[in-house]
């Protein structure tokens, strides 16, 4: 680990934050942000988890304020803690504009660095750590990613994909003992993205049976610890997760493949990377651009040339590229577990890397010329591509005339989001009629208009009148958690259609939810504290031994 700490050089940290800023180039300029796919979801995430951070609650669970006052539960399955940055800017008194777009560049600057260590400790080059670390991350799925979709997750999983493979590598090939490595990237991944942390695991797990004859005890015991450890890391998030889907079906139960991801032919990938464009969020181009493609042709055409590890990492490449697709026989998968990846096509975020490890291999192998002539002709080729895509979608935005969030409207549209496929909620929620009479409701099907209502972090009280004793359904998302008090004497509650319900006699009442979470959740975090307080003393012996 000590490749973590080492200085870097002062060109090597110029290069990186010229890229970065280039993938958020020229957006940032314009002090608004064009619509995004999943921007809404965000944005109300975002803003909800830096409400979270001002009352030092690091880990909500439950946002009260999403989707009308209704309680969304999105930290609570769709972890926000790697957020903390874009907190802790509009803390500083930043707005959300500027405070999206300087997160947006941080987490660009971390997935250079990190890809820029992994390729220099591997390559033993300079330039084969910048080639690698500017072409992963200004590739063309990850802006569609960042600056397109509005993917947030996916995005902050482009950042620790490098370690995870990095580590993997060094148990088999270079016969290090980097569990710890790999146990921290996985639990960073796990933070990140779920649905990529699990085809990663996955790939892993691919990849170890096919190497089979290169594992002996000592690696099978690496392995073992990593995953041990990375569980004990992120049970923070397992464990309430496990929690409540065990005492709740969710719409995520019932997960399938979309119709866009079905329809998404190879010919759509390669003409789509071949016009190196991505449109916008209404008429999406998934693709993993031209660069990659014109390596991977290379390396088609040139195969018998190749040495052997370049050979398995171009087979590997393609086989990703297909699998991107529906030349796989993905709708097979459509009642299986499989099919939390959604579309398909999300696997081009492995296709990305690995192509850009493909890339740098060949180029500073096959070209006889000095590394830096070839790290400044890539590098130049790089900027040019990544600028032309960039101001290309922002100008497919502006005909478009796409909504525009800005600073003094941010707050205002669509405040009601919580996702395109409401994933977190009981199983067929019908989120429709609730939102149109966010009030107390009696008895299935009377609205209690008359009700008052008050709204606090993480709490809110209903004022309410009954006439005869009643069933009470409030206008709150069901979720295990939540703390209930009838005129300040806690009550139990229930799920009923998706929403917490309680039997409350005739007479008034002031009936206050509050998110209170479980012993599990509060435990939960602290294990993983002192794991990772474990982890970081036994590293810390590491270093000073070593």
């Amino acid at each position: 680990m000590k490749w973590v700490i080492r200085k870097f050089d002062y060109r090597v940290i110029i290069v990186l934050v010229i890229f970065s800023l280039l993938t958020i180039f020229p957006y940032f300029l314009n002090g608004f942000i064009y619509h995004q796919d999943d921007i809404f979801f965000h944005r109300t995430r975002l803003e909800s988890y830096y409400e979270a951070v001002k009352h030092l609650d690091f880990f909500p669970r439950v946002f009260s304020n999403m989707g009308n006052n209704y309680g969304y539960a999105a930290d609570l399955f769709y972890p926000s803690i790697l957020t903390l940055p874009f907190a802790l800017f509009r803390l500083a008194g930043i707005e959300f504009v500027q405070a999206f777009f300087l997160y947006q560049f941080l987490v660009s600057l971390v997935t250079a660095v990190i890809a820029y260590k992994v390729m220099k400790v591997i390559t033993n080059s300079m330039y084969q750590g910048l080639f690698f670390s500017i072409l992963y991350t200004t590739a063309t799925y990850r802006l569609i990613d960042q600056s397109i979709r509005g993917a947030l997750g996916e995005t902050l999983a482009f950042c620790f994909l490098p370690l995870v493979l990095y580590a993997v590598y060094t148990i088999i090939y270079k016969e290090k003992d980097s569990w710890m490595m790999l146990a921290i990237g996985m639990s960073l991944l796990l933070a990140s993205h779920l649905i990529t942390a699990f085809y990663t695991a996955l790939f892993i797990a691919v990849f170890l049976i096919l190497r089979f004859n290169l594992i002996d005890r000592r690696k099978i015991v690496s392995f073992v610890k990593a995953g041990f450890s990375s569980v004990l890391l992120s049970t923070w998030f397992l464990l309430p997760y496990i929690e409540q889907t065990t005492k709740i079906a969710f719409n995520f139960t019932k997960a399938k493949l979309w119709l866009i991801g079905l329809d998404f032919t190879l010919t759509d990938l390669l003409g789509n990377s071949l016009s190196n464009v991505g449109k916008t969020s209404e008429s999406l181009k998934p693709n993993f651009g031209i660069f990659i493609l014109c390596i991977v042709i290379y390396a088609i055409f040139n195969y018998k040339k190749l040495k052997p590890s370049t050979r398995e990492l171009t087979l590997t490449t393609i086989i990703l590229i297909i699998v991107s697709t529906n030349l796989f026989f993905w709708a097979s998968f459509q009642d299986t577990i499989f099919s939390v990846i959604q579309f398909e096509w999300r696997l081009l975020i492995f296709v990305t890397l690995f192509g850009s490890i493909l890339a740098t291999w060949l180029l500073f192998q096959q070209i006889k010329k000095p590394e830096k002539v070839i790290f400044q002709f890539a590098a130049f080729l790089i900027f040019v591509l990544t600028y032309g895509f960039n101001v290309h979608a922002m100008e497919i935005s502006t005909s478009k005339n796409s909504y525009a969030v800005t600073n003094e409207n941010y707050l205002d549209f669509e405040q009601s989001e919580i996702g395109h496929g409401r994933e977190y909620l009981v199983k067929d929620t019908d989120t429709s009629v609730y939102y149109m009479n966010p009030v107390p409701k009696i008895d299935g099907n009377v609205y209690l208009s008359n009700a008052t209502q008050e709204h606090t972090y993480k709490s809110s009280k209903y004022t309410i009148q009954l006439l005869n004793d009643a069933v009470v359904q409030l206008p709150k998302f069901f979720y295990v958690g939540y703390t209930i008090s009838v005129d300040g004497a806690v009550s139990s509650y229930y799920e009923k259609d998706g929403f917490l319900t309680l039997d409350v006699p005739a007479g008034s009442h002031e009936i206050k939810a509050t998110y209170s979470g479980t012993l599990l959740q509060h435990v939960s975090v602290w294990i993983s504290a002192m794991t990772a307080l474990g982890m970081l003393g036994l590293l810390i012996r590491r270093l000073v031994v070593q």
